[in-house]
Protein backbone atom coordinates (compact mmCIF):
# COMPACT_ATOMS: atom_id res chain seq x y z
CA UNK A 1 0.00 0.00 0.00
CA UNK A 2 2.83 2.41 0.77
CA UNK A 3 4.20 2.15 -2.73
CA UNK A 4 0.72 2.54 -4.17
CA UNK A 5 -0.04 5.87 -2.52
CA UNK A 6 3.47 7.33 -2.70
CA UNK A 7 3.07 10.80 -4.18
CA UNK A 8 4.17 11.02 -7.79
CA UNK A 9 5.89 14.27 -8.59
CA UNK A 10 4.22 16.61 -11.06
CA UNK A 11 6.84 17.14 -13.75
CA UNK A 12 7.75 20.51 -15.24
CA UNK A 13 6.70 19.21 -18.65
CA UNK A 14 3.18 18.65 -17.30
CA UNK A 15 3.03 22.23 -16.03
CA UNK A 16 4.35 23.49 -19.35
CA UNK A 17 1.72 21.43 -21.18
CA UNK A 18 -0.98 23.04 -19.02
CA UNK A 19 -0.07 26.49 -20.33
CA UNK A 20 -1.84 25.87 -23.61
CA UNK A 21 -5.05 25.23 -21.68
CA UNK A 22 -4.96 28.77 -20.31
CA UNK A 23 -5.51 29.95 -23.88
CA UNK A 24 -7.85 27.11 -24.84
CA UNK A 25 -10.18 27.67 -21.87
CA UNK A 26 -10.33 31.38 -22.67
CA UNK A 27 -11.35 30.61 -26.26
CA UNK A 28 -13.95 28.13 -25.02
CA UNK A 29 -15.47 30.67 -22.62
CA UNK A 30 -15.70 33.17 -25.47
CA UNK A 31 -18.32 30.96 -27.12
CA UNK A 32 -20.94 31.92 -24.51
CA UNK A 33 -20.14 35.59 -24.03
CA UNK A 34 -22.63 36.87 -26.60
CA UNK A 35 -26.37 37.22 -26.05
CA UNK A 36 -29.16 37.16 -28.63
CA UNK A 37 -32.37 38.84 -27.55
CA UNK A 38 -31.17 38.97 -23.97
CA UNK A 39 -30.45 35.24 -23.70
CA UNK A 40 -27.81 32.76 -24.77
CA UNK A 41 -28.82 30.86 -27.90
CA UNK A 42 -29.06 27.08 -27.26
CA UNK A 43 -26.74 26.22 -30.21
CA UNK A 44 -24.06 28.45 -28.67
CA UNK A 45 -24.33 26.62 -25.34
CA UNK A 46 -24.22 23.20 -27.04
CA UNK A 47 -21.11 24.30 -28.96
CA UNK A 48 -19.54 25.50 -25.71
CA UNK A 49 -20.24 22.18 -23.98
CA UNK A 50 -18.89 20.17 -26.92
CA UNK A 51 -15.66 22.17 -27.15
CA UNK A 52 -15.16 22.03 -23.38
CA UNK A 53 -15.75 18.27 -23.42
CA UNK A 54 -13.18 17.75 -26.19
CA UNK A 55 -10.68 19.99 -24.44
CA UNK A 56 -10.97 18.53 -20.94
CA UNK A 57 -11.25 14.95 -22.21
CA UNK A 58 -7.97 15.40 -24.12
CA UNK A 59 -6.31 16.74 -20.98
CA UNK A 60 -7.70 13.88 -18.88
CA UNK A 61 -6.53 11.19 -21.30
CA UNK A 62 -3.02 12.66 -21.36
CA UNK A 63 -2.99 12.98 -17.57
CA UNK A 64 -4.12 9.37 -17.08
CA UNK A 65 -1.24 8.20 -19.28
CA UNK A 66 1.29 10.40 -17.50
CA UNK A 67 -0.04 9.33 -14.12
CA UNK A 68 0.74 5.67 -14.82
CA UNK A 69 3.58 5.71 -17.33
CA UNK A 70 4.69 9.27 -17.91
CA UNK A 71 8.33 10.15 -17.62
CA UNK A 72 10.45 12.83 -19.22
CA UNK A 73 11.56 10.69 -22.12
CA UNK A 74 12.32 12.46 -25.38
CA UNK A 75 9.42 10.68 -27.09
CA UNK A 76 6.84 11.68 -24.45
CA UNK A 77 8.03 15.28 -24.44
CA UNK A 78 7.90 15.51 -28.23
CA UNK A 79 4.34 14.15 -28.24
CA UNK A 80 3.24 16.66 -25.60
CA UNK A 81 4.87 19.58 -27.46
CA UNK A 82 3.22 18.50 -30.71
CA UNK A 83 -0.12 18.21 -28.90
CA UNK A 84 0.28 21.77 -27.61
CA UNK A 85 0.50 23.01 -31.19
CA UNK A 86 -2.52 20.95 -32.22
CA UNK A 87 -4.50 22.25 -29.24
CA UNK A 88 -3.73 25.86 -30.15
CA UNK A 89 -4.87 25.14 -33.69
CA UNK A 90 -8.07 23.55 -32.39
CA UNK A 91 -8.72 26.41 -29.96
CA UNK A 92 -8.57 28.97 -32.74
CA UNK A 93 -11.29 27.00 -34.54
CA UNK A 94 -13.70 27.08 -31.58
CA UNK A 95 -16.51 28.91 -33.30
CA UNK A 96 -20.30 29.05 -33.42
CA UNK A 97 -20.13 28.48 -37.17
CA UNK A 98 -19.34 24.77 -37.26
CA UNK A 99 -19.71 24.14 -40.95
CA UNK A 100 -17.04 26.60 -42.09
CA UNK A 101 -14.22 24.88 -40.16
CA UNK A 102 -15.64 21.44 -39.47
CA UNK A 103 -13.48 19.30 -41.77
CA UNK A 104 -10.19 20.96 -40.88
CA UNK A 105 -11.20 20.80 -37.20
CA UNK A 106 -11.97 17.07 -37.51
CA UNK A 107 -8.62 16.28 -39.15
CA UNK A 108 -6.71 18.17 -36.44
CA UNK A 109 -8.69 16.53 -33.62
CA UNK A 110 -8.20 13.14 -35.27
CA UNK A 111 -4.44 13.65 -35.36
CA UNK A 112 -4.47 14.81 -31.73
CA UNK A 113 -6.43 11.70 -30.73
CA UNK A 114 -4.02 9.52 -32.68
CA UNK A 115 -1.00 10.94 -30.82
CA UNK A 116 -2.64 9.90 -27.55
CA UNK A 117 -3.28 6.46 -29.04
CA UNK A 118 0.36 6.31 -30.17
CA UNK A 119 1.66 6.94 -26.66
CA UNK A 120 -0.26 3.94 -25.36
CA UNK A 121 0.87 1.81 -28.30
CA UNK A 122 4.54 2.60 -27.61
CA UNK A 123 4.03 1.78 -23.93
CA UNK A 124 2.28 -1.48 -24.87
CA UNK A 125 5.35 -2.50 -26.91
CA UNK A 126 7.78 -1.81 -24.07
CA UNK A 127 9.56 -4.96 -22.76
CA UNK A 128 8.88 -3.70 -19.24
CA UNK A 129 5.10 -3.81 -19.74
CA UNK A 130 3.65 -6.72 -17.76
CA UNK A 131 0.41 -8.58 -18.62
CA UNK A 132 -1.64 -6.32 -16.32
CA UNK A 133 -0.30 -3.22 -18.07
CA UNK A 134 -1.08 -4.66 -21.49
CA UNK A 135 -4.58 -5.65 -20.49
CA UNK A 136 -5.27 -2.17 -19.11
CA UNK A 137 -3.77 -0.47 -22.18
CA UNK A 138 -6.08 -2.51 -24.43
CA UNK A 139 -8.96 -0.64 -22.81
CA UNK A 140 -7.45 2.67 -23.88
CA UNK A 141 -6.91 1.25 -27.37
CA UNK A 142 -10.68 0.79 -27.64
CA UNK A 143 -11.41 4.23 -26.17
CA UNK A 144 -8.91 6.17 -28.26
CA UNK A 145 -9.50 3.98 -31.30
CA UNK A 146 -13.20 4.84 -31.18
CA UNK A 147 -12.48 8.55 -30.82
CA UNK A 148 -9.75 8.62 -33.48
CA UNK A 149 -11.58 6.44 -35.99
CA UNK A 150 -14.92 8.20 -35.51
CA UNK A 151 -13.46 11.69 -35.88
CA UNK A 152 -11.43 10.74 -38.97
CA UNK A 153 -14.51 9.08 -40.48
CA UNK A 154 -16.55 12.25 -39.92
CA UNK A 155 -13.94 14.18 -41.93
CA UNK A 156 -14.73 12.01 -44.96
CA UNK A 157 -18.54 12.20 -44.92
CA UNK A 158 -21.07 14.82 -46.05
CA UNK A 159 -21.60 17.41 -43.35
CA UNK A 160 -25.18 16.43 -42.45
CA UNK A 161 -23.99 12.90 -41.62
CA UNK A 162 -20.48 13.81 -40.48
CA UNK A 163 -21.63 16.04 -37.61
CA UNK A 164 -23.58 13.16 -36.05
CA UNK A 165 -20.71 10.71 -36.50
CA UNK A 166 -18.41 13.27 -34.87
CA UNK A 167 -20.69 13.82 -31.87
CA UNK A 168 -21.23 10.08 -31.46
CA UNK A 169 -17.49 9.35 -31.45
CA UNK A 170 -16.84 12.04 -28.84
CA UNK A 171 -19.69 11.01 -26.54
CA UNK A 172 -19.10 7.26 -26.82
CA UNK A 173 -15.37 7.59 -26.12
CA UNK A 174 -16.24 9.91 -23.20
CA UNK A 175 -18.32 7.25 -21.40
CA UNK A 176 -16.29 4.19 -22.44
CA UNK A 177 -13.86 4.33 -19.47
CA UNK A 178 -16.79 3.44 -17.23
CA UNK A 179 -17.12 0.11 -19.06
CA UNK A 180 -13.39 -0.64 -18.88
CA UNK A 181 -12.94 0.02 -15.17
CA UNK A 182 -12.22 -3.66 -14.50
CA UNK A 183 -9.29 -3.61 -16.96
CA UNK A 184 -8.03 -0.28 -15.64
CA UNK A 185 -8.23 -1.44 -12.04
CA UNK A 186 -5.40 -3.90 -12.75
CA UNK A 187 -2.94 -0.98 -12.87
CA UNK A 188 -3.64 1.36 -9.93
CA UNK A 189 -3.83 5.08 -10.45
CA UNK A 190 -1.59 7.33 -8.35
CA UNK A 191 -4.43 9.13 -6.59
CA UNK A 192 -2.41 11.98 -4.97
CA UNK A 193 -0.90 12.84 -8.37
CA UNK A 194 -4.33 12.75 -10.03
CA UNK A 195 -5.82 15.04 -7.38
CA UNK A 196 -2.96 17.51 -7.74
CA UNK A 197 -3.10 17.52 -11.55
CA UNK A 198 -6.87 18.05 -11.68
CA UNK A 199 -6.64 20.75 -9.01
CA UNK A 200 -4.09 22.59 -11.14
CA UNK A 201 -6.51 22.61 -14.08
CA UNK A 202 -9.20 23.94 -11.75
CA UNK A 203 -6.82 26.76 -10.76
CA UNK A 204 -6.39 27.57 -14.45
CA UNK A 205 -10.17 27.70 -14.81
CA UNK A 206 -10.42 29.98 -11.78
CA UNK A 207 -7.83 32.11 -13.57
CA UNK A 208 -10.34 32.61 -16.38
CA UNK A 209 -12.86 33.70 -13.75
CA UNK A 210 -10.35 36.18 -12.31
CA UNK A 211 -9.78 37.64 -15.79
CA UNK A 212 -13.54 38.13 -16.12
CA UNK A 213 -13.74 39.84 -12.72
CA UNK A 214 -10.71 42.03 -13.55
CA UNK A 215 -12.87 43.95 -16.03
CA UNK A 216 -14.67 45.45 -13.03
CA UNK A 217 -11.46 46.64 -11.39
CA UNK A 218 -10.82 49.78 -13.44
CA UNK A 219 -11.29 53.40 -12.36
CA UNK A 220 -14.43 53.58 -14.53
CA UNK A 221 -16.06 50.33 -13.40
CA UNK A 222 -14.90 49.85 -9.79
CA UNK A 223 -17.72 49.68 -7.23
CA UNK A 224 -18.98 47.59 -4.33
CA UNK A 225 -20.07 45.07 -6.96
CA UNK A 226 -16.43 44.67 -7.98
CA UNK A 227 -15.54 43.65 -4.42
CA UNK A 228 -18.48 41.23 -4.34
CA UNK A 229 -17.37 39.61 -7.61
CA UNK A 230 -13.91 39.03 -6.16
CA UNK A 231 -15.38 37.64 -2.93
CA UNK A 232 -17.50 35.19 -4.92
CA UNK A 233 -14.37 33.85 -6.62
CA UNK A 234 -12.45 33.74 -3.33
CA UNK A 235 -15.14 31.84 -1.40
CA UNK A 236 -15.68 29.37 -4.25
CA UNK A 237 -11.95 28.72 -4.30
CA UNK A 238 -11.78 28.33 -0.51
CA UNK A 239 -14.67 25.86 -0.61
CA UNK A 240 -12.91 23.81 -3.29
CA UNK A 241 -9.56 24.09 -1.50
CA UNK A 242 -11.06 23.01 1.82
CA UNK A 243 -12.52 19.84 0.33
CA UNK A 244 -9.65 18.75 -1.90
CA UNK A 245 -6.71 19.85 0.24
CA UNK A 246 -8.03 19.11 3.74
CA UNK A 247 -10.98 16.70 3.77
CA UNK A 248 -9.96 14.35 0.93
CA UNK A 249 -8.18 11.12 1.79
CA UNK A 250 -5.38 10.79 -0.77
CA UNK A 251 -4.42 7.35 0.53
CA UNK A 252 -7.54 5.78 -0.94
CA UNK A 253 -7.11 2.96 -3.42
CA UNK A 254 -9.33 4.06 -6.27
CA UNK A 255 -9.46 4.63 -10.02
CA UNK A 256 -10.71 8.14 -9.37
CA UNK A 257 -13.58 7.87 -11.85
CA UNK A 258 -15.90 9.98 -9.72
CA UNK A 259 -13.15 12.56 -9.27
CA UNK A 260 -12.57 12.73 -13.02
CA UNK A 261 -16.17 12.87 -14.22
CA UNK A 262 -17.33 15.25 -11.48
CA UNK A 263 -14.71 17.76 -12.57
CA UNK A 264 -16.36 18.15 -15.96
CA UNK A 265 -19.24 19.66 -13.99
CA UNK A 266 -16.85 21.81 -11.97
CA UNK A 267 -15.21 23.26 -15.08
CA UNK A 268 -18.61 23.88 -16.68
CA UNK A 269 -19.96 25.49 -13.53
CA UNK A 270 -16.99 27.84 -13.07
CA UNK A 271 -17.13 29.04 -16.68
CA UNK A 272 -20.91 29.50 -16.54
CA UNK A 273 -20.52 31.63 -13.42
CA UNK A 274 -17.72 33.58 -15.12
CA UNK A 275 -19.90 34.73 -18.00
CA UNK A 276 -22.96 35.14 -15.76
CA UNK A 277 -21.22 37.80 -13.72
CA UNK A 278 -20.61 39.79 -16.91
CA UNK A 279 -24.23 39.21 -18.01
CA UNK A 280 -25.51 40.81 -14.81
CA UNK A 281 -23.80 44.06 -15.80
CA UNK A 282 -25.44 44.16 -19.27
CA UNK A 283 -28.62 46.23 -19.64
CA UNK A 284 -30.06 44.20 -22.51
CA UNK A 285 -29.85 40.87 -20.69
CA UNK A 286 -32.98 38.93 -19.75
CA UNK A 287 -32.72 39.11 -15.97
CA UNK A 288 -34.44 35.79 -15.33
CA UNK A 289 -32.06 34.10 -17.74
CA UNK A 290 -28.97 35.71 -16.16
CA UNK A 291 -29.96 34.56 -12.66
CA UNK A 292 -30.91 31.07 -13.83
CA UNK A 293 -27.65 30.69 -15.75
CA UNK A 294 -25.63 31.91 -12.77
CA UNK A 295 -27.28 29.54 -10.31
CA UNK A 296 -27.05 26.62 -12.70
CA UNK A 297 -23.29 27.20 -12.65
CA UNK A 298 -23.28 27.44 -8.86
CA UNK A 299 -25.32 24.22 -8.61
CA UNK A 300 -22.99 22.29 -10.94
CA UNK A 301 -19.96 23.44 -8.96
CA UNK A 302 -21.46 22.63 -5.55
CA UNK A 303 -22.94 19.24 -6.45
CA UNK A 304 -19.69 18.16 -8.12
CA UNK A 305 -17.58 19.09 -5.09
CA UNK A 306 -20.02 17.35 -2.74
CA UNK A 307 -20.00 14.20 -4.90
CA UNK A 308 -16.33 13.79 -4.02
CA UNK A 309 -17.26 13.36 -0.36
CA UNK A 310 -16.99 9.61 -0.92
CA UNK A 311 -13.19 10.13 -1.09
CA UNK A 312 -13.10 12.01 2.21
CA UNK A 313 -11.33 10.80 5.30
CA UNK A 314 -13.70 8.88 7.63
CA UNK A 315 -13.91 11.86 9.97
CA UNK A 316 -15.14 14.15 7.19
CA UNK A 317 -17.84 12.05 5.56
CA UNK A 318 -20.75 14.37 4.83
CA UNK A 319 -23.47 14.37 7.48
CA UNK A 320 -27.15 14.71 6.66
CA UNK A 321 -27.28 17.95 8.66
CA UNK A 322 -24.43 19.49 6.65
CA UNK A 323 -25.92 18.53 3.27
CA UNK A 324 -29.37 19.83 4.23
CA UNK A 325 -27.95 23.18 5.38
CA UNK A 326 -25.98 23.56 2.16
CA UNK A 327 -29.03 22.72 0.04
CA UNK A 328 -31.24 25.15 1.97
CA UNK A 329 -28.74 27.97 1.52
CA UNK A 330 -28.54 27.33 -2.22
CA UNK A 331 -32.33 27.21 -2.66
CA UNK A 332 -32.79 30.36 -0.59
CA UNK A 333 -30.21 32.18 -2.71
CA UNK A 334 -31.88 31.04 -5.92
CA UNK A 335 -35.37 32.09 -4.79
CA UNK A 336 -34.25 35.47 -3.49
CA UNK A 337 -32.16 36.16 -6.60
CA UNK A 338 -35.08 35.30 -8.88
CA UNK A 339 -37.35 37.55 -6.78
CA UNK A 340 -34.91 40.46 -7.23
CA UNK A 341 -33.80 39.44 -10.75
CA UNK A 342 -34.55 42.93 -12.15
CA UNK A 343 -32.08 44.48 -9.70
CA UNK A 344 -28.63 43.18 -10.63
CA UNK A 345 -26.99 44.78 -7.58
CA UNK A 346 -29.29 42.82 -5.28
CA UNK A 347 -28.55 39.60 -7.14
CA UNK A 348 -24.81 40.19 -6.70
CA UNK A 349 -25.19 40.90 -2.96
CA UNK A 350 -27.45 37.89 -2.39
CA UNK A 351 -25.15 35.55 -4.33
CA UNK A 352 -22.08 36.80 -2.47
CA UNK A 353 -23.79 36.27 0.87
CA UNK A 354 -25.05 32.79 -0.05
CA UNK A 355 -21.66 31.55 -1.30
CA UNK A 356 -20.01 32.99 1.81
CA UNK A 357 -22.52 31.17 4.04
CA UNK A 358 -22.02 27.92 2.12
CA UNK A 359 -18.27 28.23 2.67
CA UNK A 360 -18.83 29.14 6.35
CA UNK A 361 -21.06 26.09 6.78
CA UNK A 362 -18.29 23.90 5.38
CA UNK A 363 -15.72 25.48 7.72
CA UNK A 364 -17.95 24.89 10.75
CA UNK A 365 -18.51 21.28 9.65
CA UNK A 366 -14.79 20.76 9.10
CA UNK A 367 -13.71 22.28 12.44
CA UNK A 368 -16.31 20.30 14.36
CA UNK A 369 -15.29 17.04 12.72
CA UNK A 370 -11.59 17.90 13.04
CA UNK A 371 -11.92 18.45 16.79
CA UNK A 372 -14.00 15.32 17.31
CA UNK A 373 -11.63 13.07 15.35
CA UNK A 374 -8.36 14.62 16.59
CA UNK A 375 -7.16 14.70 12.98
CA UNK A 376 -3.38 15.36 12.93
CA UNK A 377 -3.77 17.59 9.84
CA UNK A 378 -2.85 21.02 11.21
CA UNK A 379 -4.99 24.10 10.66
CA UNK A 380 -3.31 27.47 10.38
CA UNK A 381 -5.19 30.71 10.92
CA UNK A 382 -2.17 33.02 11.12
Amino acid sequence: MTSLIQHKRVEFTELFYDLVFVYAISKTTGLIHHLQGGVLAPPAFVTFLTCLLVLVNTWMLQTMFTNRYGRNSLFNMMVMFADMGLLMLLSNMFTLHWQSNFYFFAWVLGILSFTLFLQYWVQYRQPSSNPEDKEMIKGFFYILGTRTGGVFLSALLPYDIAIWVYFSAILISFVMPLFFSKKMNQVPINFPHLVERISLLVIITFGEMIMGVANFFTPATFSINSVCYLLIVVFLFLFYFGEFDHALDESKKTLGMRLIYSHYLIFTGILMMTVSLSFLAEHEVNHWFAVSFLYTGVFLFLIAVLLNGSYNKPAYQWTRDYLVKTAVLFVMGLILSLAFAAYSHMVVYITTAVIFLIWLTFIRFYLRQHKASQDPHEIYFI
